[in-house]
């Protein structure tokens, strides 16, 4: 057997990674900032049954990706333990998207939940195929502290442009205006969107089989696979800082996904912008996200990854909650001007905080793998990024669970294509209810993040002390000397 390539990782092998980030990155932004209002004012499904749509979907996921996570790290073939299933996935993937926004005309309320439940299931699925292997993949092809960082560093880089493709073919190219209510522009929009999904997973999957002799070997195992599963599953969660940080993470994209999935309506209704304005302010958030990295870059030489993800949280819970409760007490005036000005500004550096978050969460998964090894003699990078893309999936599933009850609970309408657009009349305080669950719903949850995260204490120091035990368990032992070897002459007389 070869021995592992342990050399500093090229530069473009983190490129070519990176580009598999437009799977996630491209699938999450279709799904939720689109998803819930096209299934709910463009469909006419009601608020309940599109959030438990995409909830179901979600707890079929629960299962799926820490099985994929646990098939993966007991693969071996000749093209590693990750690549096959991040291929087989690509067309599973492309079919899923383009079908969920590409619902027929004339079905009932629950054949129109029945099919996008279906077809959800479908993508969560193909997702999970990509996703889980892509994200432990990334975090075998480097065990250095800082360049760990760099890899998830490049995959942000590339999230910036993959979460542009479908905001601006969803509010320039197809969703603009009064189309946002049109049902047929959002056909090609998912077409599209599935496409150059499929095709930057494609480059990432053959693009990184060169990196095969950088990755640990599985060791595959006997048992079935559920049982296996179910014993790795109690395994990784005894790691408390597998269960702090996975917590953590968990609760914060819940919290992001319910952000998102009530944007479009809070965007177009409490902050009353147009789609224009939309995509404006959600830019804006992409610039933030790309002028973070080399902040990142800079920081993560000196400061500590778990005081880099606190403070950019705080910064969030305190704009998240705070900006829609200044408007409603008259704080930020209801005039158009100011309103975009101050998201906008807001928006650039929650963008900030966001690199800040991405990359110091994955990095700090990829110390506690290592720590993981360390404990318990085992490698389980796919059973801990399971629990990072289930996180990420979260955020549209119970994020959309969330949405959907908080637009019933304030008796939201639904199905505003038929009634009008944007010139559908909506009660005052209906509109002021939306603003504020819009905020403090996930302003609280990102606050218990803060809380989780505190706990953490994997730091540079401990982390270079798991890699020195690491590295001494899998040195080979010294030769022993055998029977036909010469003794030494003894220098006594």
């Amino acid at each position: 057997m070869s021995e592992r390539d342990s050399s500093k990782l090229p530069l473009r092998a983190k490129a070519l990674y990176g580009t598999g980030q437009f799977v996630d990155s491209v699938s999450a932004t279709a799904i939720g900032t689109f998803l819930l209002f096209y299934l709910n004012e463009v469909c006419g499904l009601p608020g309940a049954l599109a959030g438990a749509s995409l909830g179901i979907a979600l707890v079929v996921d629960a299962c799926v990706d820490p099985l994929m996570g646990s098939i993966s790290d007991n693969t071996r073939s000749r093209w590693g333990r990750r690549h096959p299933y991040m291929i087989v996935s690509i067309a599973v993937i492309f079919l899923g998207l383009g079908l969920l926004f590409s619902i027929p005309k004339g079905l009932g309320t629950w054949p129109l939940f029945f099919y996008a439940t279906a077809v959800a299931l479908f993508v969560r699925i193909g997702l999970s195929g990509f996703i889980v292997p892509y994200i432990a993949l990334g975090a075998e092809l480097t065990d250095d502290y800082v360049e760990r960082s760099s890899v998830v560093g490049w995959r942000t880089f590339f999230s910036v442009f993959a979460t542009l493709v479908p905001l601006i073919l969803g509010y320039v190219v197809f969703l603009g205006g009064p189309h946002i209510y049109d049902r047929a522009a959002y056909v090609p929009f998912g077409w599209i969107c599935a496409a150059v999904l499929a095709l930057f997973a494609t480059v990432a999957s053959f693009g990184t089989l060169g990196t095969l002799n950088r990755l640990h070997k599985g060791a595959p195992s006997d048992d079935h696979p559920i049982l296996r599963l179910l014993r790795e599953v109690v395994e990784v969660f005894r790691n408390p800082s597998f269960r702090l940080l996975f917590t953590s993470v968990l609760i914060f994209f819940v919290a992001q996904g319910t952000a998102s999935a009530l944007g479009l309506h809070g965007s177009k209704f409490f902050w009353k912008l147009d789609t224009q304005q939309i995509l404006l302010v959600a830019v804006m958030t992409l610039v933030g996200v790309w002028s973070g990295l080399p902040l990142v870059w800079l920081a993560g030489k000196h400061v500590e990854k778990r005081s880099m993800v606190i403070w950019s949280l705080a910064y969030i819970v305190v704009t998240q909650a705070g900006l829609p409760i200044a408007h409603i007490v008259g704080i930020i005036p209801n005039s158009v001007a100011v309103i975009v000005t101050v998201l906008s500004t807001n928006a650039f550096f929650a963008g900030i905080a966001i690199s800040f978050l991405t990359i110091g969460f994955q990095s700090m998964l990829a110390d506690a793998a290592d720590e993981h090894e360390l404990l318990f003699g085992a490698r389980r990078e796919g059973m801990y990024f399971a629990g990072m893309s289930f996180s990420t999936k979260a955020a549209s599933g119970l994020g959309g669970v969330i949405s959907g009850l908080v637009l019933s609970i304030i008796d939201f309408p639904s199905d505003l294509a038929s009634k009008g657009g944007d010139a559908a009349h909506i009660a005052a305080s209906t509109v002021e209810q939306l603003g504020l669950a819009y905020g403090i719903v996930p302003g609280t949850m990102t606050f218990c993040c803060i809380v989780f995260t505190l706990f953490y204490r994997i730091d540079r120091k401990a982390h270079a002390e798991i890699q020195a035990k690491l590295r001494a368990r899998r040195a080979p032992p010294p030769a022993q000397l055998s029977d036909t070897q010469p003794i030494p002459e003894s220098s006594t007389p």
